[in-house]
């Protein structure tokens, strides 16, 4: 079952994001020193250093594993992750002279921290395991009633407290620290009904005082959003749920700029305003209201650079404009093929590869779409970014892909795809029959609501 107490979903698109520039490699003279060994020897090329969900540094891994960089900049917050994927992530806490050595395994369970002023990152690494133990206990914890679920809970933290009084650190951290499983507990407070419900098949009734250590909290506090990561979960899941609320018409959009808006911190704005970036979109009416909160709030040029490009193919993209167009790209069944092939009939385009496993799940209900809408005055339409186009025809050939297969002269360079801003993929497009976009972001195969929206157009 998939955790709710995770991070921003800009985490998501944390390796997609990185060569932003480097902030951690000018000015001042105090530096601390990380350096290791990954296990996974060849096959980890890099190594990502996130500070608050933002790359700050890519460390290069040499051919033996090794790696080793100088971070500089060090600032109030202490709190790094040096991470190759999503789930290894292993916590660093450096002030300036420290040098530590991080045994790096995929198995976060299996790293190890040393070397000088390594004590607290050992310490959060221990804490990060012990927490995973409790997302583990999964029915055994949550299944429990809530009563019994809040004492067996706290016994964990009590637990986790008297592992952090045997490290013998520093009044600070430790104080940091205990502010941490304080709104960690919380966290788990208010998981806990979704999580009974889901493993029990029966809602939990709660007594009236459940939540009392949620009373009490400042979910408007600028400090504590910059040295607490829990505290920064904590609220981020406050607004966020805003954004997933189902109601019409994008009203869960305006309803976050304005809970957003009455905050004081501009910290806290300044972060909860990244998560609209996903939101800019064709298909959206919104997007232009979005790209001004966004520039209003946050301070991360990057991000606003990244918040106009995507409001700029929102706006060329729109329904009704003229769609970019392929050429000559070449057809498994022989010869090219290219947009201007297919006027007169709705185009129905999956943008896909062979090494994309959401690309291939599509594959059986884009074959089952195709079947029912047989004879219509429709063209199914796969365009491949493979850059091995022996490995696609060999594919395409094993599976037997219906339609027409066709595969994009220069992968993800090719202009088609840089037009229409692709950069994940399975993408859907539908071009109506005169050659203008329909849909940008249209609904996949999988998607219930796409035979109803296709025969719209038919």
């Amino acid at each position: 079952m998939k955790r709710i107490f995770v991070t921003s979903v800009v985490l998501a698109s944390i390796l997609s994001a990185c060569g932003g520039g480097d902030k951690s490699s000018t000015g001042g003279t105090d530096y601390a020193i990380i350096s290791g060994k990954v296990a996974s020897v060849g096959a980890t090329k890099e190594l990502y250093l996130v500070q608050n969900d933002e790359v700050i540094r890519q460390i290069p891994v040499a051919g033996d594993g090794t790696f080793k960089d100088t971070i500089r900049n060090i600032e109030n917050n202490h709190l790094y992750y040096l991470l190759s994927s999503f789930t290894s992530r292993v916590p660093l806490y450096l002030n300036t002279g420290a040098n530590i050595e991080i045994a790096f395994d995929q198995d976060v369970n299996k790293s190890k921290i040393t070397g000088e002023q390594a004590k607290e990152s050992q310490y959060l690494l221990e804490r990060n395991i012990f927490i995973s133990n409790i997302d583990g206990a999964d029915s055994n914890l949550f299944g429990q009633k809530p009563q019994e679920f809040k004492v067996n809970l706290k016994t964990y933290f009590d637990e986790l407290q008297n592992k952090l009084k045997s490290y013998n650190l520093g009044e600070e951290f430790v104080k940091n620290q205990e502010r941490w499983a304080k709104y960690k507990f919380v966290e788990y407070l208010l998981v806990y009904p979704t999580y009974h419900t889901f493993f029990m098949g029966r809602d939990a009734i709660l007594p009236n005082d459940f939540f009392a250590e949620r009373e009490g909290i400042d979910y408007d506090n600028a400090q504590e959003y910059d040295q607490v990561e829990s505290y920064r979960d904590l609220v981020r899941s406050k607004y966020i749920e805003i954004l997933t609320e189902k109601v019409g018409n994008g009203q869960q959009l305006e309803a976050f700029i304005d809970a957003v808006k009455g905050l004081k911190s501009a910290n806290i704005r300044a972060d909860l305003a990244k998560e609209l970036l996903p939101y800019i979109s064709p298909n959206n009416n919104k997007s232009k209201l979005l790209l001004d909160f966004i520039n209003e709030n946050v301070t991360n040029e990057q991000v606003k650079e990244q918040a106009k490009k995507a409001y700029d193919y929102a706006v060329k993209l729109s329904s009704g404009s003229e769609s970019p167009k392929f050429l000559n790209y070449e057809n498994f069944k022989g010869g090219t093929s290219s947009l201007d092939d297919f006027k007169g009939k709705v185009v129905y385009i999956d943008v896909w590869a062979t090494w994309c496993p959401p690309c291939r799940q599509e594959i059986p209900f884009l074959q089952a779409l195709e079947n029912k809408l047989h004879g219509e005055n429709i063209e199914f339409v796969s365009i491949s970014i493979d850059d091995n186009n022996q490995k696609w025809k060999d594919f395409v050939a094993k599976e037997g892909l219906k339609g027409v297969q066709l595969i994009a002269d220069k992968a993800f360079e090719s202009q088609f795809i840089t037009d229409y801003g692709i950069t994940q993929i399975p993408t859907f497009i539908i071009i109506g029959k005169d050659g203008k976009i329909i849909n940008a972001d249209a609904p996949r195969p999988s998607d219930p609501s796409i035979e109803s929206v296709l025969r719209e157009l038919l």
